[in-house]
């Protein structure tokens, strides 16, 4: 989540950079601490319906937000049912030019005001706990993906933190199942190990191969998805597994390697 520091008749508040919302919403309990409720029109007053309902209190047409070296006037809804206290819209990100730079992690106005997102220790502590009391729907390989956020939370069965932090679910080690896109396990007897007597074990005859066998087992995955996981940080080793948890979904395995 994208958020940035602005501060709202001079109090400070983390605000949530939204684009995909149409309009700038506020929170009462943030209009009562910054002192502003009493430029509330209640003419505007309602219901939101959309997913369940929210009260709506009214409409602030216009109030001073000093955002980075910048203080622009904005006009936004106060409604209940939110869990932010500020809420960035569309209409106010286009008002004022802004741009979303993934690239320097900053939020960028056009008149060259620019404002850095904030780290994730620095976010509203009600997003944990949000996170934590947030419904879920089951994702594949035992993953469960948050109704509200979208997070990727990893299986209870499976350890993330072993071995140093490197991802250690299900496809960690390439051929550990014999099940995972028929790759043959290695078995005592298997060319990789040593026999557990010193008596040579009786094998059947093999048919003569045309083709050299190799040492490495072949990759399932497309290279344009693992480089896409390595681009993230993450290592060859640890993209392979997380694809291999993941079914091949790129995205499920980014969040599945960020959850660890």
């Amino acid at each position: 989540m994208l958020y940035i520091p602005v501060e709202v008749n001079r109090h400070p508040v983390k605000a949530f950079v939204d684009s995909g919302a149409q309009t700038t919403i506020m929170s009462p309990s943030c209009a009562e601490s910054c002192g502003i409720m009493r430029l509330i029109d209640r003419r505007y007053s309602g219901v939101a319906k959309g997913v369940g309902t929210a009260q709506i209190l009214g409409r602030v047409h216009s109030a001073d937000i000093q955002i980075g070296n910048a203080t622009m006037s904005c006009s936004f809804t106060v409604m209940e049912g939110k869990d932010v206290d500020l809420l960035l819209g569309l209409d106010m990100l286009k008002r004022f030019q802004a741009v979303i730079d993934l690239r320097s992690n900053k939020l960028v106005f056009g008149d060259g005001n620019e404002v850095s997102f904030l780290g994730e220790a620095e976010l509203p502590k009600y997003l944990e706990e949000a996170q934590q009391n947030e419904p879920t729907i089951s994702g594949p390989n035992g993953t469960e993906i948050g109704t509200q956020t979208g997070t990727v939370k990893p299986s209870s069965s499976s350890s993330s933190t072993a071995n140093g932090g490197a991802f250690q679910g299900q496809g960690h080690t390439l051929a550990s199942s014999s099940s995972a896109r028929g790759k043959a396990p290695i078995t005592p007897n298997g060319p990789h190990s040593t026999p557990a007597t010193s008596q040579p074990q009786p094998q059947p005859p093999q048919p003569p191969s045309s083709t050299p066998s190799s040492s490495q087992p072949s990759v399932a995955h497309p290279k344009a998805s693992i480089d896409q996981l390595q681009n993230l940080g993450f290592s060859r080793d640890q993209a392979i597994a997380a694809l291999d948890a993941c079914e091949g979904n790129v995205e499920y395995a980014a969040g599945l390697l960020f959850q660890g």
